[in-house]
């Protein structure tokens, strides 16, 4: 598959100095029960999963929780979610799709016919379908379940989905879960990993935590991604988009994509593109904040404070905010900066607060933020 190919990746020899935490990856996924992959967006997390697991033929499971719906949903919601999931491993599976539907076909709620697998939402548990991998997986090699942007699971209401995943670590032998998460904060208060009291306190994992590329790595990587298509670019256009980027390999793979799409880069191309960018970025941001009725004004209030000044202490964010919106107590200033923090709009650093994301915060400085 392309460089530019806007999909996950699954070449090997995309991954430039992720190869160490590529590596790391796929030795926790053969030997431990949980294996976490952590990284804000857009920083490659789905593309070392799916190339870690392809590269060592695993079987797997793929539940992408992007496709859940906005707001609250139930648990019907999360069964179609993993009925595509299941359609889309029995198409994968090859020689194990006879095997996979014979046992579908024994779980109370469940039909398996030409076109796939379909629920009955009344007669349906979600651990039924996971006890078929476990099944499967006693037959021959384990198979690993992925959870991608797992936190949205913290949107379904009536259902524990920690208490799930517990169930599938605790009773699962031949299941290995991937959990992975941009917005670590909110993944980490969906698994309560460190509370006495959560059911999976106390479980082994192991953690593969991804960073941006640096410089030299950003331009070998927009390198290589003309090279293969045949594009000439300067290196002056380069350093460009490097610098507007700041190593975000998801922005790095828009940017080359589009370019490739026109057949060629110019400062105009690159700055339409990253226009184009700026609306993926506040459709994030914006579904944060329709998740928050009655804050949203103080919520870009902090954002545009940090934005305007690149990095933010706290008093200089509270006296932003409080010029724009009026009183802001401490204790409600802090409760929203956690919470921009966990969600992956901020980053608290040595001295203050940034937005880890150029393209957000470039947005917010020129005011096309979601209002």
């Amino acid at each position: 598959m392309p460089l530019f190919d806007p999909r996950p990746k699954i070449k090997e020899e995309d991954f430039f100095d992720m190869r160490e935490e590529l590596d790391a990856f796929r030795r926790y996924v053969t030997s431990s029960p949980m294996t976490l992959v952590l990284g804000l967006r857009r920083y490659g997390k789905t593309s070392l999963i799916l190339t870690g697991l392809n590269s060592i033929g695993a079987h797997y499971v793929y539940v992408d929780c992007r496709a859940l719906p906005s707001g609250m949903f139930g648990v019907g919601d999360f069964a179609l979610l993993l009925a595509r999931s299941i359609n889309d491993f029995m198409r994968r599976c090859g020689g194990l799709r006879s095997v996979l539907a014979r046992l579908l076909r024994g779980v109370e709620g469940v039909t398996v016919d030409a076109f796939g697998v379909t629920i009955n939402l009344r007669r349906f548990r979600p651990q039924s379908l996971f006890e078929v991998l476990d099944c499967l997986g006693g037959l021959g090699e384990d198979v690993v379940l992925v959870v991608d942007e797992a936190q949205e699971l913290r949107r379904m209401v009536k259902y524990r989905a920690d208490q799930l995943l517990a169930y599938v670590y605790d009773n699962l032998r031949n299941v290995r879960l991937v959990i992975s998460g941009s917005q670590v904060g909110l993944l980490f208060r969906l698994l309560r990993l460190g509370d006495p009291g959560a059911p999976l306190y106390g479980r082994p994992r192991s953690e593969v935590t991804l960073r941006r590329l640096s410089e030299d790595l950003s331009r070998e990587f927009l390198e290589a991604g003309f090279k293969e298509y045949g594009l000439s670019v300067s290196t002056a256009l380069i350093d460009y988009v490097v610098e507007r980027v700041d190593g975000i390999i998801g922005w790095l793979t828009y940017v080359g994509f589009k370019a490739v799409s026109s057949g060629s880069l110019s400062r105009e191309v690159v700055d339409r593109v990253l226009r184009e960018a700026a609306s993926l970025a506040t459709e994030e941001l914006r579904h944060f904040l329709s998740l928050r009725p009655g804050a949203e004004g103080r919520y870009l209030a902090i954002l545009e404070a940090v934005a305007a000044l690149g990095k933010a202490t706290w008093s200089e964010i509270l006296r932003y905010v409080e010029a724009r919106v009026g009183r802001v107590p401490k204790p409600t200033l802090a409760s929203f900066l956690n919470n921009l923090v966990d969600a992956g709009f901020l980053q608290k650093i040595k001295g203050g607060y940034v937005i880890p994301d150029p393209v957000l915060r470039e947005a917010l400085k020129k005011g096309v933020a979601p209002r």
